[in-house]
């Protein structure tokens, strides 16, 4: 949490999505799950199926992470140019890495990189087949055996079991002048304060916390980072993965029927530029 503070979840709670309750912290303000996943629990959270597609249940995760590998590959690519700008290309930590990506591409750009991710199977394909620097588990788990220049978490935050716990640990890995680079969704957008539970990332079977930009602002300040930048850029998505979001956002037949159309087709696997301005991307310093 970012306050820490402890209040009755009842008195505290927005509305219940697929079975969870969720609340806002009446000090800090920060939106997140009132029960949190046990750590034994996220093996079977973030399993195959998660990454799969087909048999996760509520349709939630992704179409075939790895067989969209190409725009994972675009987008770590448009995230390193950016991380170039502001810090000479170093020993990179990527938290919440998946397949390793990200982290095989940091390595081609001259970084010193590796991963960390609590799915064996994701790891498992990741040192197989990329020969990435890949490690199951979660932050605390990888040795803290050097000062790292940058720690990215993509899309990770919202998955964390302790937000505030992973962030300061970042920092204490980090060397003066480090980065912590991370995206998240935003819970302040319009499109999530339209949608409300209905919200393509309100998805609390594997997303625990919903952050705003005064929340992520709120959280680094705590542990003593520097904000550089906050903003909402635009990332690139298949065809077919963008119709398997509206489908579970919209559960209409005729979305259901064009996202199972493309889903099969190679046209499916053509990417686009997106932006709904509810994704942020934040770049923050270690004095």
């Amino acid at each position: 949490m970012l306050c820490r503070i402890t209040f009755v979840s009842a008195t505290a709670e927005l509305f219940v999505k697929d079975g969870y309750t969720i609340v806002r912290c009446p000090r800090c303000g920060l939106v997140f799950r009132a029960t949190l996943p046990a750590r034994g629990e996220l093996d079977e959270i973030y399993g195959r199926a998660y990454f799969g597609g087909g048999g996760s249940p509520l349709r939630e995760g992704y179409l075939d992470y790895v067989g969209d590998a190409d725009v994972h590959r675009t987008n770590a690519r448009a995230r390193l140019r950016r991380l170039a700008g502001l810090v000479e290309p170093g020993p990179l930590l990527d938290v919440g890495c998946a397949a390793g990506f990200f982290v095989d591409e940091a390595s081609r750009a001259g970084w010193q990189a590796r991963g960390v991710d609590v799915s064996r199977p994701m790891v498992d394909w990741g040192r197989a087949h990329l020969a990435a620097d890949l490690r199951l588990g979660t932050l605390a788990d990888v040795p803290h055996d050097r000062d790292e220049s940058c720690i990215t978490m993509w899309d990770y935050l919202e998955h964390a079991l302790d937000p505030r716990a992973d962030v300061q640990d970042a920092l204490s890995r980090l060397r003066p002048g480090g980065i912590l680079a991370l995206s998240t969704g935003d819970a302040g957008a319009a499109l999530a304060r339209i949608s409300l539970r209905r919200w393509h990332l309100m998805t609390p079977r594997h997303h625990n916390f919903f952050f705003t930009r005064r929340t992520i602002r709120a959280l680094l300040e705590t542990v003593g980072l520097e904000l550089l930048d906050l903003g909402h850029p635009a990332a690139r998505f298949p065809l077919r993965y963008l119709a398997h979001k509206a489908r579970l956002v919209l559960d209409a037949p005729l979305v259901a029927a064009v996202a199972t159309r493309l889903a099969r087709s190679q046209a499916g696997g053509r990417a686009v530029p997106l932006n709904l301005w509810d994704v942020m991307t934040v770049v923050a310093r270690r004095p």
